[in-house]
């Protein structure tokens, strides 16, 4: 362990999102300088200590028991060690899953951390408030949550829901409406897991993950927390998706346009250009299966329109493997629209987009990725061959 000699601080100047995005930039540079995979840190407030947890490779967001910005454990201020176990929790459950070293290390670790708990899980002790046993309980769901991606185990994922939903319980998201998405966002992420079989059980968790998703968007505001907000839009959206493709059901497509509509006056081109061709990419995938469903071609030239308008800003030369995800989207966008209106420009450019992507697959040593792309490129070259002819 070490201890750094300089502070990590907020910065003024934008909202909560903003503030601890440009701290988490700076706490990783001494990551990278100590060679370090996490960064715990924290504020006093009142006789509350507020600890915040910065893996130095985060976990994507909508996965269970990822540990983000902004989760929390509140811990009194000089607590005893009887709280150890939970601080020791907290921290395998940020790290854990992307840690560097041996994955099995990790596992080990955190199945015996979450051992260390289960007398706290049970009965709230003395020294926490209500408050603070509430980030406790999402952080104990957290590393259910990790447990279950490093080791599996469906029983450490109903584990990490229940607890999620005891804390939901005593957060109110009138009062502490961060504290509340963060707790809700969690439970969503271990809904939509649960909903990755292909059973009427499945299918149920994903509607309910979708109900909790949408419930954090009527929750939230948009002025307020932005960001948020907005996330909540795409991890609704891409449920919704799911949905579609299970059921067949137009209906569902259509529900994730309108939320992914949303999260683009957020994630704007201009103010955060990364981020929105990584959002614009993801409509694109919705518009295109919604346009294979439905009749007419509009959904569809809207689909190779937005394709086209990401590809403008993702470079090979600077992110080739970013570029490939979306010319090989837009070569299939391109082909099934073609289908449809027999224009010969638009299988060239299918043609165009799947070879290149099939270059830098292979490169990259995705083989496999390549080849099936190879094969969509052979089915555009035979529609070509045959319209010339």
């Amino acid at each position: 362990m070490y201890r750094a000699n300089q502070v990590l601080k907020l910065p003024r100047d934008g909202n909560i999102v903003l503030q601890l995005m440009t701290a988490a930039e700076e706490g990783r540079g001494w990551m990278h300088e100590q060679s370090a995979d996490m960064v715990l840190w924290g504020e006093l407030r009142d006789d509350t200590v507020r600890l915040r947890f910065l893996p130095m490779l985060p976990s994507v967001d909508n996965l269970p028991g990822a540990v983000g910005l902004g989760d929390t454990l509140d811990l009194p201020a000089g607590f005893g060690t009887t709280l150890d176990p939970a601080l020791h929790a907290a921290v395998l459950a940020a790290v854990g899953p992307t840690f560097k070293g041996m994955q099995s290390r990790a596992a080990e670790a955190l199945n015996t951390a979450l051992q260390g708990i289960k007398e706290i899980i049970q009965a709230q002790p003395e020294e926490l408030s209500a408050d603070q046993y509430a980030t406790f309980l999402v952080a104990a769901g957290n590393a259910f949550g990790a447990s279950y991606r490093l080791s599996g185990g469906a029983k450490k994922l109903t584990n990490s829901g229940a607890l999620y939903r005891k804390a939901l319980k005593k957060i109110s998201a009138d009062n502490a409406p961060e504290a509340w998405a963060v707790a809700q966002g969690h439970y969503a992420a271990v809904l939509k897991a649960q909903g990755e079989g292909k059973d009427e059980a499945a299918t149920d968790s994903l509607k309910q993950a979708a109900v909790a998703y949408q419930k954090i968007t009527e929750t939230l505001s948009r002025v307020a927390h932005p960001f948020d907000w907005a996330l909540a839009h795409i991890n609704h959206g891409l449920v919704l998706y799911r949905l579609s493709g299970r059921s067949g059901r137009a209906a569902y497509l259509q529900e994730a346009t309108k939320a992914f509509e949303e999260a683009l006056t957020v994630y704007t081109k201009e103010a955060m250009p990364a981020r929105w061709a990584e959002v614009t990419n993801q409509y694109g995938v919705i518009l295109l299966a919604m346009g294979e469903q439905v009749s007419g071609n509009a959904t569809l030239e809207q689909a190779v329109k937005r394709f086209r308008q990401v590809l403008g800003a993702r470079k090979r030369d600077r992110a080739p493997l970013l570029w490939a995800q979306t010319a090989n989207n837009l070569g299939a966008a391109c082909f099934a629209l073609a289908k449809r209106n027999a224009e010969a420009a638009l299988l060239r450019e299918a043609s165009s987009c799947f070879e290149g992507a099939v270059e830098v697959y292979e490169s990259s040593g995705a083989a496999k990725r390549a080849e099936v792309i190879r094969n969509n490129l052979a089915r555009v070259e035979r529609l070509l061959s045959a319209r010339a002819g």
